[in-house]
């Protein structure tokens, strides 16, 4: 590392802070990113970074390094969520800020994510003359419902722009703040939902024995989805399930015709994945069919991708971000069971996707992710921002390891096969 990116990135602090209070403030839900669009591209031009609005992906930016080379890309995600906020945070504490904008929140830190990348954008341009190669700035529209990487990635293939890493961060609940969850392999999961209704024979309560109550069928498939993953996933392989949604019947003594339950299941190996979504299928069927009631999936998308490291950025960055920030601030915790759509780009370059810890008790910092009390200790936020320069002028001088490969399905077959929707907009 030639450049003390700690240094630089800590007097740009307060305009770190700044930029994740302006987004804080005024957040917009996935596909409606307008406003934030506008400042993310007015920002990046102000420091002399050519800019691309990509039309429901997002913004591009392009850093020039000073000799020619390789290309890194560095992501940030930009939507925000449907959620009211509550002034106060998980330990009872006043936020620093608060969405002015009705029953939407950033709610999982994307605020954060772009203000830490557009400090590392002024960073990175500053030193452009020494960078080896091109540093592609991503600030991605709708991660949290819309897919609209999408049209990022489509963005790229038509240009033919192959960049050869990536790296991206986001903010953790459940790390100490200020350190860095940087490690190899799995780190969030793949995922796929189910939407399923039974479709029975309502009646009066008094006579059960003329109905075909498609509660009772419920719970018995509750309890079979629930055994289910004892018997078919090895206990060495991380998976679970869990339904979230039961909607039926709308008084005592009256059998519905439908019940509807919806849920989850979350995995880190996609082949398992793969087969307990047809064991699911399976066992629904037949347990409605010995209940005499007829299922139907409303909704039962392919196995999405788990986000898995590869093993020699994740040392690289792990080897730069502790000579910089000192080898206690990296650290490997407990993977995340929650989805990102970060593994798509991972299916097309390999890179990085860390975790920049924001736990502090001492000022209530303790509410998760997509919670009206979530909030962000914003004096680390220079850290993610130092964390991205350091990692794009190392990544830049790391070739793809020989033993990565891309994954080779078109953009489109890969959506399809990995049961993404695709977004408004599509071709």
């Amino acid at each position: 590392m030639t450049i003390q990116w700690n240094e630089e990135a800590q007097r740009l602090s307060d305009l770190c802070i700044d930029l994740r209070r302006q987004l804080h403030r005024h957040p917009e839900l996935s596909s409606h990113e307008e406003q934030t669009v506008a400042l993310i591209d007015q920002f990046l031009q102000a420091q002399g970074i050519r800019t691309q609005i990509v039309e429901h992906g997002g913004v591009l930016g392009w850093i020039e390094g000073g000799k020619p080379g390789r290309t890194v890309m560095l992501r940030a995600d930009i939507d925000a969520l449907p959620i009211q906020e509550e002034k106060t945070n998980g330990g009872g504490l006043q936020k620093a800020c608060v969405s002015e904008i009705p029953g939407v929140q950033h709610a999982c830190g994307h605020d954060g994510h772009t203000a830490m990348l557009l400090t590392a954008a002024k960073l990175l341009q500053t030193h452009r003359e020494a960078l080896e190669g091109t540093v592609l700035l991503c600030f991605e529209r709708g991660e949290e419902a819309t897919m609209n990487i999408y049209h990022i990635m489509k963005t790229l293939d038509k240009a033919g722009i192959k960049p050869d890493s990536v790296f991206g961060l986001h903010v953790s609940p459940h790390t100490p703040a200020g350190t860095l969850q940087i490690q190899a392999g799995p780190l969030m999961a793949g995922m796929f939902s189910f939407h399923v209704r039974l479709q029975g024979r309502g009646g009066h309560g008094s006579r059960p024995d003329l109905c075909v109550n498609p509660i009772d069928c419920y719970a018995a498939i509750g309890q079979a989805l629930n055994a289910l993953r004892m018997r078919t996933v090895s206990p060495f392989e991380p998976l679970t399930i869990s339904t979230g949604l039961v909607q039926s019947g709308t008084k005592s003594n009256i059998l519905p015709d439908t019940c509807v339950f919806k849920g989850t299941v979350r995995f880190y190996n996609r082949e398992a994945g793969l087969a307990f979504q047809a064991k699911l299928r399976h066992v629904v069927e037949h347990i409605a069919e010995a209940y005499d009631c007829t299922a139907s999936f409303d909704k039962l998308n392919a196995p999405g991708f788990p986000l898995n490291n590869d093993a020699d950025y994740a040392k690289t960055a792990a080897e730069v971000c502790g000579e910089m920030l000192g080898k206690e601030a990296v650290i490997q915790a407990e993977p995340w069971m929650g989805t990102d759509s970060f593994p798509l780009y991972l299916q097309r370059m390999p890179g990085v996707y860390a975790f920049l810890g924001m736990r502090n008790e001492e000022k209530g910092i303790i509410a998760d992710v997509h919670t009206s009390r979530h909030d962000l200790d914003e004096s680390v936020l220079w850290k993610g921002a130092a964390a991205h320069a350091a990692c794009a002028e190392a990544f830049l001088k790391q070739a793809r390891p020989q033993t990565w490969k891309p994954n080779p399905l078109d953009l489109d077959t890969l959506f399809e096969q990995a049961g993404y929707l695709f977004p408004e907009g599509r071709d």
